[in-house]
């Protein structure tokens, strides 16, 4: 057998395979021997029917079948004799026509991991936000907790909809005398005022009384969500179906001790404790996406495609769940959208390459210490034994992701050790205690 290697670029090769002609023979003979001691015809006893009547009715049977066992008999030993670690399945490219009574060649194109020389990774100029906890951050704060214990009941009499109050609405949007189907709703329901639709549902609600109707335009950008209406103008038809009143109680002893904190003031003070530990946790997870992002800028390594397409696959998969869950269909995911996962899918494959290329030149690795403390976490966090994950973990063959993941983790800490820090302010940060 003859092996040649061919780099088609950096992230993909070619291995040239040529079988002597007598392997051939040998596996082709091997093929028939098998066909025609189990294969039925019709007049003759099972193995008992002349060569010629076999060869004639399952050529192509024997000729698929010995071009596939030359392959799958060659290319591993091949792929040795080179030194090549492909990282996606080889696209086979066998003879065509196949001759028997010649050399059997076939070529198989494959994904590897491109060679990386890396250049900058200690040193990298990052900014960690630094927030100041203010009495202010806390009433805000408390103000979202006493919001969500608001008591929601009917007004007495006609009331016009007003900032705060609960509005449940039934809208339908049309493009000329067509409706579109993923702008139809009923029962929408939102507090007027909180921005948590779009601005010209709030505009139009105010005003409006129980069972009343509006007719109104929105006029969508082209990179709106919902293809059909993308870039052309809406007509709404809205009706205000219910208005309720929102009566948000005031801070006690007794509801602080519902929430478990023995007063009004520890509750103040649980508060201020929570905003701080989410201010900080964000700011170590924005100072390690700015590692990232700054590995990947001041270091050049291409990205096979294979594992590019895959990240688009798990990104697009990932905002499509994301859409669903907030009521618009998948099928919003446009060009656009794509476009955007596309490039992030290529950072994030590349990002992946440079720090498994600095755990290895920084010897950083991932103990079995540091498994169970990730397993715990995961444990912690859907209230089961540590064990019952372990079980899950292995079961699933997870822990080799688990364990990519957290040499990820230790590499982007190394990364943020050996960084030149500037600490800048961060936004006001406020917790949502429900």
């Amino acid at each position: 057998m003859k092996v040649s290697l061919e780099n088609l670029s950096a992230t993909q090769k070619k291995v040239d395979v040529v079988i002597p002609a007598e392997v051939v023979k040998e596996k082709r003979a091997e093929v028939f021997g098998e066909i025609s001691k189990n294969s039925k015809i019709k007049g003759f006893r099972p193995g008992k029917a002349p060569a010629s009547v076999v060869e004639s009715m399952f050529r192509k049977e024997i000729l698929g079948e010995t071009a596939t066992r030359l392959v799958t008999g060659s290319l591993e030993e091949a792929l040795k004799e080179v030194s090549a670690h492909p990282i996606s399945r080889p696209e086979i490219n066998p003879p065509d026509p196949f001759e028997l009574d010649k050399d059997f060649e076939y070529s198989a194109v494959f994904d590897v991991l491109p060679e990386v020389e890396l250049s900058e990774y200690k040193g990298l100029p990052l900014k960690k936000e630094v927030s100041e906890i203010t009495d202010h951050d806390v009433e805000h704060t408390i103000g979202h907790f006493l919001e969500h214990r608001a008591e929601v009941k009917a007004y007495e009499g006609e009331h016009a909809a007003q900032k705060g109050d609960v509005a449940i609405v039934d809208f339908e949007g049309f493009i000329g005398d067509e409706p579109v189907k993923d702008l139809k709703r009923e029962g929408l329901r939102f507090v007027v005022g909180e921005d948590r639709v779009i601005p010209e549902f709030e505009a139009n609600v105010v005003g409006m009384k129980k069972g009343e109707e509006k007719e109104f335009d929105v006029a969508y950008g082209e990179d709106f969500q919902i293809k059909e209406a993308a870039g052309k103008t809406v007509h709404y038809k809205f009706r205000l179906t219910d208005v309720q009143e929102r009566i948000i109680p005031e801070l006690t002893d007794e509801l602080a001790k519902e929430v478990g904190q023995e007063s009004a003031e520890a509750l103040k003070a649980q508060v201020k404790e929570d905003i701080k530990s989410q201010t900080e946790q964000q700011s170590k997870n924005k100072i390690k996406q700015a590692a990232v992002e700054a590995l990947v800028e001041k270091n050049t390594v291409e990205a096979p495609r294979s594992l590019v397409n895959e990240e688009i696959t798990r990104l697009a998969r990932n905002m499509a769940q994301g859409l669903q869950q907030r009521g618009i269909p998948a099928s919003a995911l446009g060009a656009e959208a794509m476009a955007v996962i596309e490039e992030r899918a290529d950072k994030n494959v590349r990002a992946s390459i440079l720090l498994a290329e600095i755990a290895k030149k920084e010897s950083i690795v991932v103990t079995e210490d540091d498994i169970d403390k990730g397993l715990s976490e995961v444990a912690a966090g859907y209230n089961v034994s540590l064990e019952q994950v372990r079980e899950i973990y292995r079961q699933n063959d997870l822990l080799d992701g688990l364990r990519a993941n957290l040499v990820e983790q230790k590499v982007i800490d190394f990364i943020i050790e050996n960084a030149t820090i500037e600490e800048v302010p961060g936004e006001p940060n406020h917790v949502d205690n429900k």
